[in-house]
Protein backbone atom coordinates (compact mmCIF):
# COMPACT_ATOMS: atom_id res chain seq x y z
CA UNK A 1 0.00 0.00 0.00
CA UNK A 2 1.65 3.61 -0.82
CA UNK A 3 1.20 6.62 1.13
CA UNK A 4 -1.38 7.98 -0.91
CA UNK A 5 -3.92 4.94 -0.32
CA UNK A 6 -2.74 5.14 3.54
CA UNK A 7 -3.85 8.80 3.49
CA UNK A 8 -7.58 7.72 2.68
CA UNK A 9 -8.04 6.06 5.56
CA UNK A 10 -6.93 8.06 8.04
CA UNK A 11 -9.01 10.62 9.36
CA UNK A 12 -7.85 14.20 10.18
CA UNK A 13 -9.13 17.81 11.17
CA UNK A 14 -9.68 20.40 8.41
CA UNK A 15 -12.00 23.11 9.73
CA UNK A 16 -14.19 21.20 12.61
CA UNK A 17 -13.82 22.84 15.97
CA UNK A 18 -11.74 21.47 18.60
CA UNK A 19 -13.85 19.47 21.33
CA UNK A 20 -13.10 18.85 25.01
CA UNK A 21 -14.59 16.22 27.46
CA UNK A 22 -16.64 18.34 30.23
CA UNK A 23 -15.13 16.26 32.91
CA UNK A 24 -11.62 16.13 31.61
CA UNK A 25 -12.40 20.14 32.27
CA UNK A 26 -13.66 20.09 35.00
CA UNK A 27 -11.51 17.45 37.65
CA UNK A 28 -8.11 17.01 38.05
CA UNK A 29 -6.46 14.31 35.50
CA UNK A 30 -3.96 15.34 34.57
CA UNK A 31 0.13 16.65 35.76
CA UNK A 32 0.47 20.32 34.94
CA UNK A 33 4.54 19.71 35.09
CA UNK A 34 6.70 18.41 32.21
CA UNK A 35 8.94 16.83 34.42
CA UNK A 36 7.91 13.37 35.36
CA UNK A 37 5.17 13.32 38.01
CA UNK A 38 5.33 10.36 40.21
CA UNK A 39 3.09 11.03 42.77
CA UNK A 40 -0.16 9.74 42.37
CA UNK A 41 -2.85 13.02 42.33
CA UNK A 42 -6.09 12.41 44.28
CA UNK A 43 -9.18 14.57 44.29
CA UNK A 44 -12.20 14.00 46.38
CA UNK A 45 -14.48 16.75 46.91
CA UNK A 46 -17.01 14.06 49.23
CA UNK A 47 -19.22 13.82 45.60
CA UNK A 48 -16.50 12.59 43.13
CA UNK A 49 -13.36 10.69 44.02
CA UNK A 50 -10.87 10.61 41.77
CA UNK A 51 -7.21 8.50 41.87
CA UNK A 52 -4.39 9.49 39.26
CA UNK A 53 -1.77 6.70 39.11
CA UNK A 54 1.29 7.27 37.29
CA UNK A 55 3.10 4.87 34.80
CA UNK A 56 6.52 4.32 34.49
CA UNK A 57 7.25 7.33 32.81
CA UNK A 58 5.00 9.63 35.07
CA UNK A 59 1.35 10.49 34.84
CA UNK A 60 0.08 11.84 31.46
CA UNK A 61 0.30 15.57 31.35
CA UNK A 62 -1.95 18.20 30.56
CA UNK A 63 -0.09 18.27 27.05
CA UNK A 64 -0.37 14.43 26.26
CA UNK A 65 -4.05 15.62 26.57
CA UNK A 66 -3.71 17.31 23.29
CA UNK A 67 -4.02 13.73 21.62
CA UNK A 68 -7.41 13.15 23.25
CA UNK A 69 -9.06 16.32 22.70
CA UNK A 70 -7.64 15.76 19.01
CA UNK A 71 -9.25 12.10 19.01
CA UNK A 72 -12.41 13.82 20.54
CA UNK A 73 -12.48 16.55 18.03
CA UNK A 74 -12.77 13.54 15.21
CA UNK A 75 -15.15 11.58 16.43
CA UNK A 76 -17.60 14.40 17.07
CA UNK A 77 -16.94 15.85 13.88
CA UNK A 78 -17.99 12.26 12.10
CA UNK A 79 -20.78 12.32 14.09
CA UNK A 80 -22.32 15.83 13.14
CA UNK A 81 -21.98 14.87 9.63
CA UNK A 82 -23.33 11.83 10.15
CA UNK A 83 -20.27 9.04 10.07
CA UNK A 84 -20.05 6.04 11.63
CA UNK A 85 -17.43 6.44 14.58
CA UNK A 86 -15.90 3.70 16.84
CA UNK A 87 -13.21 3.47 19.50
CA UNK A 88 -10.10 2.59 17.33
CA UNK A 89 -9.08 6.30 15.25
CA UNK A 90 -6.89 6.01 12.80
CA UNK A 91 -5.74 9.98 11.83
CA UNK A 92 -2.53 11.54 10.38
CA UNK A 93 0.27 12.46 12.77
CA UNK A 94 1.44 15.20 10.57
CA UNK A 95 -2.26 16.90 11.24
CA UNK A 96 -1.94 16.56 14.88
CA UNK A 97 0.98 18.45 14.73
CA UNK A 98 0.07 20.75 12.62
CA UNK A 99 -3.60 21.46 14.60
CA UNK A 100 -2.42 21.61 17.77
CA UNK A 101 0.88 23.93 17.01
CA UNK A 102 3.49 21.58 17.36
CA UNK A 103 6.65 21.62 15.16
CA UNK A 104 7.18 19.01 12.62
CA UNK A 105 10.65 17.95 13.33
CA UNK A 106 12.04 14.60 14.88
CA UNK A 107 11.59 15.67 18.27
CA UNK A 108 7.95 16.82 17.71
CA UNK A 109 7.16 13.51 16.82
CA UNK A 110 9.33 11.90 19.52
CA UNK A 111 6.75 13.91 21.62
CA UNK A 112 3.94 12.35 20.56
CA UNK A 113 5.00 8.59 21.10
CA UNK A 114 5.59 9.77 24.34
CA UNK A 115 2.70 11.16 25.13
CA UNK A 116 0.80 7.99 24.08
CA UNK A 117 2.81 5.82 26.04
CA UNK A 118 1.90 7.86 29.15
CA UNK A 119 -1.44 7.80 27.95
CA UNK A 120 -1.62 4.34 27.70
CA UNK A 121 0.20 3.93 31.04
CA UNK A 122 -1.58 6.24 33.42
CA UNK A 123 -4.10 4.55 35.58
CA UNK A 124 -7.47 6.45 36.14
CA UNK A 125 -9.61 5.25 39.20
CA UNK A 126 -13.11 7.07 39.68
CA UNK A 127 -16.62 7.39 40.38
CA UNK A 128 -17.89 9.63 37.53
CA UNK A 129 -20.82 8.44 35.58
CA UNK A 130 -20.75 8.06 32.02
CA UNK A 131 -24.24 6.78 30.57
CA UNK A 132 -25.86 5.13 32.72
CA UNK A 133 -22.64 3.76 34.12
CA UNK A 134 -20.51 4.69 37.34
CA UNK A 135 -16.77 3.20 36.33
CA UNK A 136 -15.31 1.78 39.77
CA UNK A 137 -12.29 -0.01 38.08
CA UNK A 138 -9.13 1.42 36.86
CA UNK A 139 -8.59 2.26 33.41
CA UNK A 140 -5.65 3.76 30.92
CA UNK A 141 -6.88 6.95 28.82
CA UNK A 142 -5.89 4.97 25.64
CA UNK A 143 -6.27 1.30 25.35
CA UNK A 144 -3.98 0.06 22.54
CA UNK A 145 -1.50 2.26 20.17
CA UNK A 146 0.20 1.61 16.96
CA UNK A 147 2.19 3.59 15.25
CA UNK A 148 3.01 3.56 11.15
CA UNK A 149 6.21 4.91 10.24
CA UNK A 150 7.44 5.50 6.52
CA UNK A 151 10.55 6.62 4.74
CA UNK A 152 11.14 10.12 3.65
CA UNK A 153 13.02 11.71 0.64
CA UNK A 154 15.86 12.06 2.81
CA UNK A 155 16.14 8.28 3.43
CA UNK A 156 14.91 8.72 7.67
CA UNK A 157 12.11 7.23 9.23
CA UNK A 158 9.31 9.21 9.79
CA UNK A 159 5.73 8.61 12.02
CA UNK A 160 3.15 8.94 9.02
CA UNK A 161 0.16 7.25 10.92
CA UNK A 162 -1.09 6.50 13.87
CA UNK A 163 -3.86 4.56 15.60
CA UNK A 164 -5.45 4.64 18.62
CA UNK A 165 -8.40 3.00 20.65
CA UNK A 166 -9.39 5.11 23.34
CA UNK A 167 -11.12 3.60 26.53
CA UNK A 168 -14.68 2.67 26.74
CA UNK A 169 -15.37 5.45 29.35
CA UNK A 170 -14.15 8.35 27.38
CA UNK A 171 -15.86 6.97 24.17
CA UNK A 172 -19.32 6.86 25.70
CA UNK A 173 -18.77 10.28 26.88
CA UNK A 174 -18.45 11.94 23.22
CA UNK A 175 -20.57 9.63 21.51
CA UNK A 176 -23.91 8.81 24.24
CA UNK A 177 -23.38 11.66 27.06
CA UNK A 178 -22.42 14.25 24.12
CA UNK A 179 -20.57 15.62 27.08
CA UNK A 180 -18.53 17.80 25.03
CA UNK A 181 -17.45 21.84 24.92
CA UNK A 182 -15.94 23.87 22.27
CA UNK A 183 -12.15 25.00 23.24
CA UNK A 184 -10.44 27.52 21.41
CA UNK A 185 -7.58 26.63 19.04
CA UNK A 186 -5.22 29.33 20.77
CA UNK A 187 -5.71 27.00 23.37
CA UNK A 188 -2.85 24.96 22.23
CA UNK A 189 -0.67 28.51 22.17
CA UNK A 190 -0.67 28.21 26.05
CA UNK A 191 2.60 27.03 27.06
CA UNK A 192 2.42 27.70 30.94
CA UNK A 193 0.40 24.27 32.33
CA UNK A 194 -1.22 26.39 35.07
CA UNK A 195 -3.23 28.62 32.56
CA UNK A 196 -3.87 25.38 30.21
CA UNK A 197 -6.10 23.90 33.28
CA UNK A 198 -7.14 27.65 34.38
CA UNK A 199 -8.60 28.26 30.76
CA UNK A 200 -10.60 24.74 31.15
CA UNK A 201 -11.90 25.78 34.15
CA UNK A 202 -13.06 28.86 32.79
CA UNK A 203 -14.62 27.08 29.69
CA UNK A 204 -16.40 24.91 31.83
CA UNK A 205 -17.97 27.37 34.60
CA UNK A 206 -18.63 30.56 33.07
CA UNK A 207 -20.84 29.06 30.51
CA UNK A 208 -24.03 29.25 32.57
CA UNK A 209 -23.00 32.40 34.85
CA UNK A 210 -21.82 36.03 34.17
CA UNK A 211 -18.56 34.51 36.64
CA UNK A 212 -16.68 32.15 38.49
CA UNK A 213 -15.73 32.50 42.18
CA UNK A 214 -13.14 29.93 43.95
CA UNK A 215 -11.81 30.49 47.13
CA UNK A 216 -7.60 29.41 46.63
CA UNK A 217 -7.29 26.38 48.73
CA UNK A 218 -10.11 24.97 46.16
CA UNK A 219 -9.14 25.86 43.01
CA UNK A 220 -5.09 24.77 43.83
CA UNK A 221 -7.05 21.10 44.21
CA UNK A 222 -9.40 21.69 41.69
CA UNK A 223 -5.98 22.45 39.57
CA UNK A 224 -4.09 19.56 40.57
CA UNK A 225 -1.15 20.95 41.20
CA UNK A 226 1.20 19.89 43.59
CA UNK A 227 2.36 22.80 44.74
CA UNK A 228 1.93 24.32 48.00
CA UNK A 229 -0.17 28.01 48.23
CA UNK A 230 2.68 30.17 48.73
CA UNK A 231 4.30 28.38 46.01
CA UNK A 232 1.23 28.49 43.47
CA UNK A 233 0.08 32.01 44.69
CA UNK A 234 3.40 33.35 42.76
CA UNK A 235 2.39 31.22 39.56
CA UNK A 236 -1.35 32.67 39.73
CA UNK A 237 -0.13 36.18 39.57
CA UNK A 238 1.96 35.53 36.33
CA UNK A 239 -1.38 34.27 34.70
CA UNK A 240 -3.47 37.72 35.90
CA UNK A 241 -0.18 39.43 34.55
CA UNK A 242 -0.01 37.92 31.61
CA UNK A 243 -3.87 38.23 31.09
CA UNK A 244 -3.64 36.16 27.92
CA UNK A 245 -6.00 32.97 28.82
CA UNK A 246 -8.38 32.70 25.70
CA UNK A 247 -11.59 34.35 25.81
CA UNK A 248 -11.77 34.90 29.91
CA UNK A 249 -10.19 37.12 32.55
CA UNK A 250 -8.66 36.11 35.74
CA UNK A 251 -8.01 38.16 39.38
CA UNK A 252 -7.23 37.27 42.72
CA UNK A 253 -7.99 39.20 45.76
CA UNK A 254 -9.95 39.51 49.56
CA UNK A 255 -13.28 38.15 50.07
CA UNK A 256 -15.54 41.33 49.52
CA UNK A 257 -17.50 39.82 52.45
CA UNK A 258 -14.34 40.07 54.26
CA UNK A 259 -13.39 43.80 53.14
CA UNK A 260 -16.91 44.89 54.29
CA UNK A 261 -16.53 43.25 57.60
CA UNK A 262 -13.18 44.92 57.89
CA UNK A 263 -14.99 48.19 56.99
CA UNK A 264 -11.83 49.66 54.99
CA UNK A 265 -10.38 47.94 52.26
CA UNK A 266 -7.15 49.86 52.50
CA UNK A 267 -6.63 48.54 55.96
CA UNK A 268 -5.34 45.37 53.69
CA UNK A 269 -2.98 47.13 51.33
CA UNK A 270 0.13 47.17 53.78
CA UNK A 271 -0.20 43.91 54.90
CA UNK A 272 0.62 39.87 54.37
CA UNK A 273 -2.49 37.65 53.41
CA UNK A 274 -3.97 36.30 56.93
CA UNK A 275 -5.08 33.22 55.28
CA UNK A 276 -5.37 31.47 52.14
CA UNK A 277 -9.25 30.67 53.02
CA UNK A 278 -9.74 34.33 52.87
CA UNK A 279 -8.60 34.24 49.17
CA UNK A 280 -11.02 34.16 46.05
CA UNK A 281 -10.49 34.10 42.44
CA UNK A 282 -12.73 35.25 39.85
CA UNK A 283 -12.33 34.16 36.28
CA UNK A 284 -15.36 36.13 33.85
CA UNK A 285 -15.66 36.05 30.15
CA UNK A 286 -13.70 39.43 28.45
CA UNK A 287 -16.57 41.06 27.12
CA UNK A 288 -17.79 41.25 30.34
CA UNK A 289 -17.03 44.08 32.74
CA UNK A 290 -15.50 43.13 36.42
CA UNK A 291 -18.01 44.49 39.25
CA UNK A 292 -16.84 46.57 41.16
CA UNK A 293 -16.66 44.69 44.34
CA UNK A 294 -14.12 42.14 42.91
CA UNK A 295 -11.92 44.92 41.74
CA UNK A 296 -8.19 43.35 42.48
CA UNK A 297 -6.72 44.80 45.14
CA UNK A 298 -2.36 45.26 44.82
CA UNK A 299 -1.26 41.42 46.05
CA UNK A 300 1.56 41.18 48.73
CA UNK A 301 3.77 38.52 48.38
CA UNK A 302 2.52 35.64 49.89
Amino acid sequence: MNDKQVDLFLDSIINAPFKDDRALMEFPFFSLQKTPRMKPLVYDDGKVKIEVRPGDRGIATIWDKDVLIYLASIINDRLERGLPVERTIRFNAYNLLKVTGRGNGKRAYELILDAMFRLRSTTILTTIASGDTKERRGFGWIETFRVLEKRSAAGKQVMAACEITLNDWMFRAIVKDRRVLTIASSYFDLSMGLKRRLYELARKHCGYQDRWIITLPKLIEKCGSVLEPRFFKPQLRKVIEDDDLPEYHITMNFNPRDRQADGDADAFEGRRWASNERIIVSIWPRAETLPEVLEPLRLDAG
